[in-house]
């Protein structure tokens, strides 16, 4: 099942599996979560950007962001959001991004998330966000 359809469908899939099985999902019917440093590569490539260049626009470490990379560190949420501001990343990616890091998605029923989903929709800067939280009295990203 691919990526797009998996998102979609794949609820309803396992909900009718279940309603017309005895048994859970069988392992061969399951799908697996993509992994961070799989969704980043190919964001990455989409836009022409090296780890180097990726983690440095998103103020994060080199050190840190090679271990994003190459799976040894879940990032924070926070990490998650100014990695997704320096790819420019959509609403739908960023809420992607962020359940594929198995972190909370964002909601407009947090103020702070309110602001962070203004902020993407207008596709605003990883720095502009950060103004935009100081202005909202938010703690910065």
């Amino acid at each position: 099942m691919d990526r797009k359809t998996q998102n979609i469908n794949y609820t309803e899939y396992a909900i009718e599996w279940m309603k017309a099985h005895e048994t859970p999902l069988p392992p061969d019917h399951q799908v697996a979560l993509e992994s961070i440093p799989s969704y980043l590569n190919q964001k990455m490539g989409e836009r022409n950007l090296s780890t180097a260049q990726l983690f440095e626009a998103a103020g994060t470490e080199r050190s840190t962001g090679y271990k994003i990379m190459n799976g040894q560190l879940l990032p924070s949420r926070d990490s998650l959001l100014r990695v997704a501001f320096a790819l420019k990343l959509d609403v739908n990616e960023v809420q992607y991004l962020l359940k594929v890091g198995r972190r909370a998605r964002l909601t407009p029923r947090d103020s702070r998330d309110a602001v962070v989903l203004h902020c993407i929709i207008q596709q605003m800067t990883l720095i502009e966000a950060n103004l935009a939280l100081y202005d909202a009295g938010e703690e910065s990203l």
